[in-house]
């Protein structure tokens, strides 16, 4: 059955009487909702396509509209923002975007963005007050969170932590403070190492290192002024990772690895070479007496070879000191930039069965992939160039070539074509710790010495790349490769707890670890060489060694 509707011009279908009876009865139910303030029902109801096109359920959505927008102010006036923000969404869904209901979405806005603002700064005193009780400063710490006026359960678990870091710190320091007293500084670095003491900025702490770092200098100074190069060094080695940037320890340092080199040259039948080290480690340590007898008596030596070199017997001298170095296996090969570099030590044996290639990849598991350069003078520069660098850069072919060079315990770059160091235009320079070199504003790299007693260095790639893209350290090995969990190491290796070195002797590559060495799952001996091609574990890390032979 239709009827005509002449109010409104348009037809009404009451084909089903059943169907309005229906309409009226949910219709009622939503009202009586609302007026019980059964809000969500109501807008369960209403969301009828029925109910919509009905006079008296239109009037109803815009009771309901404006009885969440009323609801949604409440909460959003007792910060219930989640809430609010629902039935801002509802009311905008009935009614659409109204005035109140723009006003109300405005102010719920402004709060969360307050809100993030409050929780940003709490949690910036927080991390604040985190920091602050991990570097030692407990008291610092605590003040912070209590103006940070945080009460949740994150606050009172740093303030915990606080408590059982301070009980920790002041009995670390007593036992520490115990040792000094008996000038043991063994126990007192073992303590600071195995605490982890040795950055806070506690105030007994920085006073505890200072007087251990004090103590060390003078023992060590001692040492070197009484000869005992053994027990300066051994001492050195333990005080250094604390001391590290301190300007005493690192010109000891420099006095120790002197004194090495030195006696290096000497037992290579090279004294000549070792006087200008030994007068280095006279500045350092003026008051060594013994230097001045051994510089002179190396000085007496150099001559005397001199002489006898001079001699009739001079070419059978060389002759058989070379047939005998030969024997051993221990043929000492001079570099064509410069005859003044112990290669022997350096790993650049040219007797046959010498099995450790002069450029190599390491591919350390979770750690990286290290290019190692064994030759004391190497070049980089774009890989297309016409002179192919030891060290090809994938940049423009036009760039120069520069030339890196060890010579003694220092390293220069050259080249033909002006380079930039440090942002200043150069062509030759000596480099130093932390130098940034630019072949290009494109091609970047930073030269770097982790370690002050050891002569390799590193290139570190920053705006320029190998052709292997898994390579971004180069590391130039003079004698060692330190792999260890502190940054005076080449490689930082975190899942170690002590230091291994890698050393190149006789044409092998060895290593001096306190953990068992194994290679493809197979102990090895404190003299069995580090193969290519086969996986090494050493303790917690293991790597590979590949030959590169572009």
């Amino acid at each position: 059955m239709v009827k005509l509707d002449y109010r409104n011009n348009r037809k009404v279908a009451f084909d089903n009487p059943g169907r309005n009876a229906v309409l009226i009865l949910r219709l009622k139910q939503a009202e009586t909702a609302v007026a019980d303030g059964r809000l969500d029902e109501a807008f369960e109801i209403v969301q009828s396509e029925q109910i919509r096109q009905h006079r008296r359920g239109q009037k109803l959505i815009g009771r309901l509209a404006r009885a969440f927008a009323k609801r949604g102010q409440e909460n959003l006036e007792a910060e219930r923002i989640q809430l609010a923000l629902g039935d801002c969404n509802k009311a905008e869904k009935l009614a659409g975007n109204t005035e109140e209901v723009a006003r109300l979405r405005s102010a719920i806005c402004s709060e969360m963005e307050q809100r993030r603002i409050r929780d940003q700064h709490r949690s910036f005193k927080v991390n604040q007050a985190r920091r602050n009780i991990q570097d030692g400063r407990i008291s610092v710490g605590r003040a912070i969170l209590d103006e940070a006026e945080d009460s949740d359960s994150q606050a009172g678990i740093i303030l915990q932590q606080a408590n059982v870091a301070r009980l920790e710190l002041n009995e670390a320091i007593a036992k520490a403070e115990q040792a000094l007293k008996r000038n043991d500084l063994d126990s007192v670095i073992e303590i600071i190492v195995q605490t982890g003491i040795g950055k806070n900025k506690n105030d007994k702490v920085v006073e505890l290192v200072a007087r251990l770092k004090s103590l060390a200098i003078e023992q060590i100074r001692e040492n070197l002024n009484t000869g005992r190069i053994d027990r300066a060094q051994s001492l050195w080695q333990k005080v250094s990772p604390i001391a590290n940037g301190t300007l005493e320890i690192s010109e000891l340092g420099t006095a120790l690895n002197h004194c090495r080199r030195a006696a290096e040259y000497v037992a290579a039948g090279r004294p000549r070479e070792a006087v200008s080290l030994l007068r280095k480690v006279k500045v350092i340590c003026p008051a060594a007496k013994w230097l001045g007898t051994v510089t002179e008596q190396t000085r007496q030596a150099a001559e005397l070879l001199d002489e006898l070199a001079a001699s009739p017997l001079g070419l059978d001298i060389s002759s058989g000191a070379a047939d005998e170095k030969e024997t051993v296996g221990e043929k000492i090969n001079y570099s064509p930039a410069d005859n003044k570099l112990i290669q022997h030590e350096r790993g650049h044996e040219a007797g046959a069965g010498s099995s450790l290639p002069a450029k190599f990849v390491m591919q350390m598991d979770g750690v990286g992939s290290f290019l190692i350069l064994r030759e004391g003078r190497i070049t980089v520069g774009p890989i297309s160039s016409s002179a192919r660098p030891t060290i090809g850069l994938m940049a423009d072919p036009n760039l120069p070539v520069a030339t890196i060079e060890r010579v003694e315990d220092d390293y220069f770059i050259r080249s033909s074509r002006p380079i930039r160091v440090n942002d200043v235009t150069t062509t030759d320079k000596l480099l130093i710790d932390g130098d940034r070199i630019a072949l290009s504003p494109r091609c970047r790299m930073k030269f770097h010495i982790p370690n002050p007693a050891s002569t390799t260095a590193m290139l570190i790639l920053s705006g320029a790349r190998l052709g292997r893209a898994d390579v971004r350290h180069i590391i130039l090995m003079d004698r060692d490769i330190l792999i260890g969990p502190s940054g005076s190491n080449h490689i930082l290796a975190e899942a170690l707890d002590k230091t291994v070195t890698i050393y190149a002797q006789n044409g092998r590559l060895l290593c001096k670890a306190a953990q068992k060495v194994l290679v493809d799952d197979k102990p090895a001996g404190p003299a069995a060489s580090l193969a290519i091609d086969k996986q090494i574990r050493i303790g917690q890390i293991s790597f590979v060694l590949t030959k590169v032979t572009a």
